[in-house]
């Protein structure tokens, strides 16, 4: 998949640029960079939805994100 399919903002693409100054590997022109990128906002959005869901007391829910999250975190290494 090509970057042109995917709209990103001006502020998005100013990130991303700003991103691969500081990660060598890091190609945003890449569909795998841009993977990554996409793999590394779902742990942190999961992060996020953990923790409110610990609030509420959904420790089912807290579990399966936790083991997912743990998993591509895991891939990603």
């Amino acid at each position: 998949m090509a970057i042109e399919i995917i709209e990103l903002s001006e502020k998005h693409r100013t990130l991303l640029d700003r991103l691969a100054e500081l990660i060598p590997d890091l190609d945003t022109q890449q569909p795998q960079s841009l993977q990554r990128i996409f793999g590394l906002g779902l742990i942190a959005l999961t992060m996020q939805v953990t923790s409110k869901a610990r609030a509420e007391e959904k420790d089912e829910l807290v579990a399966e994100l936790g083991s997912l999250a743990r998993d591509m975190v895991e891939a990603e290494d």
